[in-house]
């Protein structure tokens, strides 16, 4: 792989990190904090400018909810298992902790009321 072929790749990540973190609403000192690196190294990893470690991607994953192939390629990983779970994921994703719990609450209404 050439140089201006590690770059370009570089680049991609950089801006997936980017609106990774811009969706999440986070700024670069929070996501700096919560990795425990300098913001100028937030700045240089969404610039391009830093090559990121594994560690940091890792952790970077985590924090956006993402994973760490898609942050890589730019592609999810294929899903294995039973298409409800996909569909499941699909319309929980985006919502806030408080709203899954309501959602499980609701799933267990549902078997209680198939029970009876």
């Amino acid at each position: 792989m050439s140089d201006s072929d590690n770059d370009e790749e570089r680049t991609q990540i950089a801006e997936r990190l980017r609106a990774a973190r811009e969706y999440m609403g986070l700024s670069q000192t929070e996501i700096a904090q919560l990795v425990g690196l300098p913001r100028t190294a937030i700045t240089g990893i969404e610039s391009g400018a830093r090559k990121i470690e594994a560690t940091e991607l890792k952790r970077l994953s985590g924090i956006y909810r993402r994973s760490v192939e898609y942050l890589l390629t730019g592609c999810e990983p294929a899903y294995n298992g039973p298409e409800q779970f996909a569909f499941l994921a699909r319309a929980i994703n985006g919502l806030t902790q408080k709203d899954v719990d309501e959602v499980a609450r609701f799933a267990d209404f549902l078997r209680a009321s198939k029970a009876s």
